[in-house]
Order: structure tokens, then sequence, then C-alpha cells
């Protein structure tokens, strides 16, 4: 039996992209959450032991439909801004699992304030507004997550898979960056950016313990937050456009379904030679969509 514990649990995966209501400036947001697709992904297969953990139960009604469907699905509510109450998850995991864990996947996250919207240079003589910015981001998108690993890391240590997986997003990756010419979502990009960092970090560190990271991109998705904004054919002809400078064949986002299956083939071949990089969905460095 493989065990598996999924942080924001509770929704889809995807790409939403807001809009700015500043035109021409329109601006994308790759937001990769990777949540209730994975959970029904793995727990088609009995051997796997999948622990969903949420902030609330109030927006987890089709996860708890699920589960109760499916007894090798494990709720759990937690808040992974506190290192406490993930301990007491860690804890609720390690009696499930007489003390270890396989794979952890880091999947929940934020898009940031209102200002994300913003340039880099529209926050001169903001200063509040770029501190709210940078530092909210940097909590949800970094620190968060960092305070996952650590609360779980002795279980991940007696796990067989030893995998501690980090649901990133192209708009963390500098070449990205600069070949579509993205210039908003300051924060989340930066934060994405230093997770990025961190796995890698981390990967250094815990080679010698055979336990292996990564930040993965699951490229562009169609989910109901995606539809919601990209319905619109002048949005989605200007997305399209500056997918173009990446990828001149990319239509349209993928099927949940997909994404997710392309992810977890790329989680299961993760192995000590990629430990600490940052892939796509396809296992490589170049094909984003």
């Amino acid at each position: 039996m493989v065990s598996w514990a999924i942080t924001g649990a509770t929704r889809g995966i995807g790409v939403s992209i807001p809009i700015s209501s500043q035109r021409p400036q329109r601006e994308m947001l790759t937001r990769p959450p990777l949540q209730l697709g994975f959970v029904k992904n793995l727990s088609t297969d009995s051997k796997n032991q999948v622990f969903a953990l949420i902030r609330s139960l109030g927006t987890a009604g089709p996860l708890l439909e699920l589960a109760a469907q499916r007894k090798n699905i494990h709720v759990i509510v937690t808040d992974i801004s506190d290192p406490t109450k993930l301990d007491d998850a860690a804890a609720e995991v390690s009696k499930a699992t007489a003390g270890s864990l396989d794979v952890l996947l880091l999947n929940a996250g934020s898009a940031g304030p209102d200002t994300a919207v913003l340039p880099p240079s529209a926050f001169h003589g903001k200063k509040e507004a770029l501190d709210f910015e940078i530092n909210e981001s940097i909590k949800d998108n970094l620190l968060s997550n960092m305070y996952t690993i650590n609360a779980f890391l002795h279980l991940i240590r007696s796990g067989a898979e030893k995998k501690v997986v980090f649901i990133s997003s192209q708009s963390g990756n500098l070449d990205f960056t600069r070949r579509t010419g993205f210039s908003t979502l300051l924060g989340y990009s930066v934060s994405k950016a230093g997770m990025n960092m961190a796995m890698t970090k981390f990967a250094g560190e815990l080679a010698p313990e055979g336990i292996k990271t990564l930040s993965l991109s699951p490229g562009w998705v169609d989910t109901d937050a995606a539809k919601a904004v990209t319905g619109d054919p002048e949005v989605r002809r200007f997305v399209l456009d500056m997918f173009h400078k990446v990828d001149a064949k990319v239509e349209g986002p993928a099927p949940v379904g997909e994404a997710v299956s392309d992810m977890l083939r790329v989680i299961g071949g993760l192995d000590e030679v990629d430990s600490g990089k940052f892939l796509t969905h396809h296992g490589d460095e170049e094909q984003w969509f």
C-alpha cells in the first residue's frame, strides 16, 4: 500500500486568468493547485491510502461525498500556516500508517491579493501595497509549504517512496516569464520561484537519506476557474497569443484527468537524478503545455 498526503484537497486543478480592468493590459494567472483531481485518481486504486488535508469542511462537499464511497480516503482538517496544527495532522496520519508516509504533495496555495494585477513599477509610492503583495504570497506559497514539509518529514523518512512534490507554476520560471513578457502576479511568481529553490535545498540536504523532492508544473488545465475567464473569445485569443510565444502548437487547456495522469507519471518516475528539479507535467524543463 502506498500512502499519499495531499494539501489543498477540496477542488480541481488548473489555470485561471484574471483580467485587469485597464485595457489593453490583461494579465495571466497560472495557478496550479492539484487538488480533488489527484484524490479522485489515486483513490481509484484500493492499494493507495490517500490523506486529504483541507482547511475547512465547509467547502469540502464533493470531497466528503467521494470519501464516503471510497474508504481509502481520509479527510484531515488542518491549517498549513500553523506548525502546531500540522504536527497534529501528521500525528493523525502516523496513527493510520504505523508511522510512515510515502508521498507528500504540496498543493495548497494562494494567488495573492488584489494588487496581483499590477506590474512591478506600479508599486512606486505604494510601500504598504508592495509589502503586502510580497509578504502574503511568501506566507501562503513558501512558508506554509516549508512548515508542511517539516511536520511530515519524519514520516517520509520511514516511507518506502520517500518523495516530496511541490505543485509549482510556470509563472515561477525565469525563462517562461521572460519569453511571454508576463509582468504581473509579482508576489505569486516570486513565492513560487522561491519555493522551487527551497525544494532544491531540501533535495541537497535529504539526498543522503534517499528522500527525493520535485517542483512540478501542471500546465494549462481545463478547470471551472479557467473556463470562467477564457470562455470570452477575446480573452482566449490574448492568452493563446501569449502562450504561443513559448509553444506555437498549444490550442487550449488539457482535461483535468489527463493533467493528473501526466503528473502522476512524472512523480512515479522521480528518482535521485531528477531530485530537486523544476519539471513540467511532461517530465522535462521545456514543454510547459
